[in-house]
Formats: C-alpha cells, sequence, structure tokens
C-alpha cells in the first residue's frame, strides 16, 4: 500500500497545473473581451468594470492582474501584435496589396471600427494614443517599403512617400469607417486607383 506521504508531492503538482491552466484561460478570457470591447465600441468603453461584467470574471481577479485599465488596454493590444514582417519575393503591386491586408487583419483584430472612429474623432486623446503608437510603427514600415522600392525603380523617383503612405491608410481608415469589407476586391480597387500614380 503507498504511503500517503508518497501520493502528496504528486497530488500538490497536479492541483499547481490545474490553477495554472485555469489562470491561463482567466487572462485569455479577459485579453479577448477587452479586445471584443475596444473593437466595438473604441478604447473609451473599455474598462476593468465593463470587461468584468462582459467577461463574466470578478473585477479583484482582473485587477490582480491589471491595476488600471490603461496596462488592462496595453496588454489586450499586446497581446494580438504581431511583427510585420514583409515579403521579400512579391512584385511591387502584389506587395502593396499584401501590406493593404496586414494592414486589414490589424484594423480588424486590434483596433475595430469602434476604436477607428474614436481616432479619426480623437474624442479621446488620452486613450487613443496606445493605438496611435501602433499604426505608427506600421506606418513607418510602409515608408521604409516605398523608399526601397523608389530605390529599386518600381517606384516613382519623384514620389511624395509620406503622401503616399498617408493615402494608403486613409483609404484604410475610410473603409473601416464606412462599414465596407476589407477584402481582395477591396485591395485592388485602392491599386487600381493609385498605382498609375505610384509606378516607375
Amino acid at each position: 500500500m503507498t504511503d500517503a506521504a508518497e501520493i502528496e508531492p504528486a497530488q500538490v503538482g497536479a492541483s499547481r497545473e490545474v490553477k495554472a491552466v485555469r489562470g491561463e484561460a482567466i487572462d485569455a478570457r479577459i485579453l479577448s473581451v477587452t479586445l471584443e470591447i475596444l473593437r466595438r465600441q473604441g478604447p473609451a468603453a473599455v474598462n476593468i468594470e465593463a470587461v468584468a461584467a462582459k467577461a463574466g470574471i470578478a473585477k479583484t481577479t482582473i485587477y490582480r492582474r491589471y491595476d488600471s485599465r490603461e496596462h488592462l488596454l496595453k496588454a489586450a493590444m499586446e497581446s494580438s501584435t504581431a511583427e510585420i514582417v514583409i515579403p521579400t519575393d512579391l512584385p511591387t503591386y502584389d506587395t502593396f496589396k499584401w501590406l493593404l491586408h496586414d494592414a486589414a487583419r490589424m484594423a480588424e483584430n486590434m483596433v475595430g471600427r469602434g476604436a477607428a472612429a474614436s481616432i479619426i474623432l480623437n474624442d479621446h486623446p488620452e486613450s487613443n494614443d496606445p493605438m496611435r503608437e501602433m499604426i505608427k510603427t506600421r506606418s513607418v514600415r510602409l515608408t521604409e517599403f516605398l523608399h526601397e522600392r523608389v530605390d529599386s525603380g518600381d517606384l516613382r523617383a519623384d514620389l511624395d512617400i509620406g503622401l503616399a503612405a498617408t493615402v494608403l491608410l486613409g483609404a484604410l481608415f475610410g473603409q473601416l469607417i464606412r462599414g465596407g469589407d476589407l477584402d481582395d476586391a477591396w485591395a485592388d480597387s485602392v491599386l487600381e486607383l493609385l498605382w498609375p500614380g505610384l509606378k516607375s
């Protein structure tokens, strides 16, 4: 017969594993609900009380992980942010299309229509700052790509790169605010309109 003292360490270890799995599930639920509120209603609607109510999780559980709505909002956005790695084996036109789809994924999965409206209207500047930084990172990479393709001769030598980046991002946010689809047809229509002014 096995001594109870020999079983206890294993039981304790199993209990800790179960608690860890439950903790991870709770973390994922909190961040998922935070992103859902952010996408649909904008950053101003994100607060610990709203997340707790929608997630069915006690406020104290959330406060143990995030001591403020700012920390919660930042953690949620970071959880769904991946570093952009632009393909190097595509023609310039196809790379533009890839960039538009990557921006669309970011907009739909992280920003959403509610947050996009908040950014454009700037009705809650302090809440919009984290998202502006995220968009700025994408904008910097887009600008670098435009410089690379101008230097290679694929794009016009006299291209106003800052304006081109602004127009491309504007097309994305305009479609987002209008409630239109961010699909292949949209990407093709944007490039069909802009390509003559971009190519060398």
